[in-house]
């Protein structure tokens, strides 16, 4: 990925490396030591390091064979003396608020692992994903690694590259007997909620996972259109239990965008708001319906319009909401959504995130 001989964490976006970025939020979290697992070409990582001064000790481990992130972190075993996160740099979070937040969670409910999950579609075959209403749910955004029902519904979120760990999860570690074949990280997560309470915190913002050039690219012709816009706003796809989606029929006036269309709930940022507090008080104000667990799913441009669509739970039955706006509302199922006249963005975003 990138140039030609340059490892993947020494990868720029936007004038800063994925490494340099990665321990800048590490030290933003209070982290005391940073390890770096290298492989493949990690002399440059190494020279990398050595030219730099990021004000915190940093020390370097070499994991000899590809054999996944399970066995980078049995690499680096040796130098954890204390609960730590693993980290990988190929990832960037839109909200600088999410690893701390998360941090504190896992220091609160002190669980053996802490996951970090998004609501961001899941485009990789060996990703889990986990259903929000199949687990017990003890704080905003935070679920229970392991399932307690079969049912496997609600929000599908899935895991971002991160993970909070207590020091006693080196103690599961796989032997590594097997060096033919990649150790599955899922495995190693499972074999600790087996025997340890584990959590699943699910992110306000989104992260971008740079996996291919392709990705690159993406992302940097979008933020070149996001810096041109002018307003920002939200919206929000509401999903009960059983998968519906919660949508407002717009009224038929004349005067508006886009009368009688269906549309998601949302509306504008206020000026010193961000968009997870945004989305939450225009879907106070239009359905009477506090959002407590939620994450942002895309942004994108519209008219001009910075726009960010976020995800959420729907815990209310349909006659426990009350309708500010619009001439009704109504749940439907993905499959029903071709049938609708949506508002286009709206439909853009739904889209994206069903795939129908």
């Amino acid at each position: 990925m990138g140039e030609i001989g340059l490892p993947k964490a020494l990868i720029e976006i936007e004038g800063r490396t994925l490494l340099e970025r990665s321990i800048e939020s590490l030290k933003a979290i209070g982290v005391s030591k940073v390890i770096v697992v290298i492989g493949h070409l990690g002399d440059k990582i190494v020279e990398f390091l050595s030219g730099r001064d990021f004000g915190i000790d940093i020390k370097t481990a070499h994991q000899e064979q590809p054999l996944g992130l399970a066995h980078a972190i049995a690499t680096a075993a040796d130098q954890i003396d204390s609960d730590f996160v693993v980290l990988c740099p190929d990832n960037l979070y839109t909200d600088e608020t999410d690893l701390s937040r998360s941090r504190d969670v896992f220091n609160s409910l002190a669980p053996a692992f802490l996951l970090l999950a998004t609501v961001t579609p899941n485009k990789q075959r060996d990703r889990k994903s986990y259903f929000t209403s199949a687990r017990r749910n003890p704080d905003a955004n935070v679920y229970d690694y392991r399932s307690h029902t079969d049912n496997a519904s609600g929000l599908a979120i899935n895991s971002t590259g991160c993970v909070f760990f207590k020091r006693e999860a080196l103690d599961f570690l796989p032997s590594f007997s097997d060096v033919t074949r990649e150790h599955i990280f899922r495995d190693y997560l499972e074999t600790i909620a087996n025997q340890r309470e584990s959590l699943i915190y699910l992110l306000r913002g989104m992260r971008y996972d740079f996996s291919a050039p392709a990705d690159i690219d993406e992302y940097a012709k979008l933020k070149s259109t996001l810096d041109k816009t002018s307003g920002v706003g939200v919206s929000a796809i509401l999903i009960n239990k059983s998968g519906q989606i919660l949508m407002q029929q717009r009224d038929d006036n004349p005067a508006i965008r886009y009368p009688g269309h269906w549309s998601l709930f949302g509306g504008t940022v206020e000026d010193g708001e961000s968009p997870a507090t945004a989305v939450a008080r225009e879907v106070k104000e239009e359905i009477d319906f506090e959002m407590r667990n939620f994450g942002l799913f895309r942004e994108f441009v519209q008219n001009n319009k910075r726009e960010f669509a976020f995800v959420g739970e729907l815990s209310a039955e349909l006659p426990e909401l009350t309708l500010a706006e619009g001439q009704g509302m109504n749940l439907f199922y993905p499959s029903q959504l071709p049938e609708l006249l949506i508002r286009p963005d709206d439909k853009e975003t739904l889209v994206e995130y069903f795939g129908v």
